[in-house]
């Protein structure tokens, strides 16, 4: 079986980080200058703070060249309320439109979509529950359907279904306990049934 590994640029996300508490207040402190004119100094903030379509929105820029990188909306409200994100967009490779979504409820990460060749299209999604990751969907030829879908039980990997014909239907599985892979099996006439376990 092909191995299938995380691009390099998801090392960059987990620098990144899913809250960037720290880098805002980080930010905040250490503001850049930029020379205009002569003498004329104009202080560059990194993090901007604003409400737009109901939420509180606070933008960082992380690698200093006066546009934002990292979107994060809040809630809008009272007290903790307006400290709960809802939505965070991230562009990884500083180009183009944002690279990873993420779509928080109360405090906990729901689903993560990332563009992971950064071609403006989702690639790989990854849904939670109760912080932890329950499935990852990974669209490995580019035709905006699943073809590789990952199941997790107690954060360990428990299923695999592949499409491995291109045909947009799984046709291939694979079962694992405690993170070991115990049968595999294939479906040969395309009837969404496993016909054969072991190799095809």
């Amino acid at each position: 079986m092909k191995s299938f590994r995380r691009p390099f640029t998801l090392l960059l996300l987990a620098l990144v980080g899913t809250s960037f508490s720290a880098s805002t207040a980080l930010a905040q402190n250490k503001k850049k200058k930029k020379k205009k004119n002569d003498d004329d100094d104009v202080v560059i903030n990194p993090v901007e703070e604003f409400e737009e379509a109901g939420f509180r929105k606070v933008n960082l820029d992380i690698n200093g060249d006066q546009k934002a990188d990292v979107y994060n909306y809040y809630r809008t409200g009272e007290g903790d309320e307006s400290r709960l994100l809802v939505r965070k967009e991230i562009n990884l490779n500083f180009e183009g439109p944002v690279d990873v979504v993420q779509i928080w409820d109360n405090g906990e990460m729901l689903r993560e979509e990332i563009d992971a060749d950064f071609d403006g299209r989702i690639d790989w999604k990854d849904y939670y529950d109760g912080g932890e990751r329950i499935r990852a969907e990974w669209d490995t030829n580019f035709d905006d359907v699943p073809d590789l879908i990952r199941y997790y039980e107690g954060g360990q990997l428990s299923r695999v279904e592949m499409d491995t014909t291109g045909d947009k239907e799984m046709d291939y599985w694979e079962y694992y306990q405690g993170g070991v892979m115990q049968r595999s099996g294939w479906d040969l006439n395309a009837d969404g049934k496993i016909d054969k376990w072991g190799e095809r």
